[in-house]
């Protein structure tokens, strides 16, 4: 039995390794949320502008448009929807500018499953 049940939750998912997109698709496809998919910033803004999204699963280090730029965008439009900033190189000050510029929870790579999964929770009770 499955201890979380995201339906009618769409989550979009911005990350461009592919090992951590099966990963994440693992993990979240049992959840019953929609998933929305972008493997670049400029994807995550389009796919943000343009449908209903209750959470970001964010990677920051991304290929053209970065994470933080995304994160940037969502905060300018006024959105309050919730944002998991998740990277796999943390570099000195990116969770502190994650948190300046508006993320909700940051999760450094390799990610536990379990403290993904109640991140997500506590993120979508809010």
């Amino acid at each position: 039995m499955n201890k979380f049940d995201f339906s009618g939750k769409t989550i979009l998912v911005v990350e461009d390794a592919e090992t951590s997109n099966r990963f994440f698709e693992a993990a979240l496809g049992r959840t019953n949320a929609s998933l929305l998919w972008a493997e670049d910033g400029k994807d995550a803004i389009d796919i943000f502008d343009n449908n209903h999204v209750d959470l970001i699963l964010l990677d920051l280090n991304l290929l053209s448009t970065n994470g933080f730029e995304v994160l940037k965008h969502v905060r300018d439009k006024g959105s309050k929807v919730p944002v998991l900033v998740q990277t796999a190189y943390v570099l000195a000050g990116e969770e502190k500018t994650s948190f300046e510029l508006g993320a909700d929870a940051f999760i450094a790579k390799p990610i536990k499953l379990n403290q993904l999964m109640e991140t997500i929770d506590e993120l979508l009770k809010k």
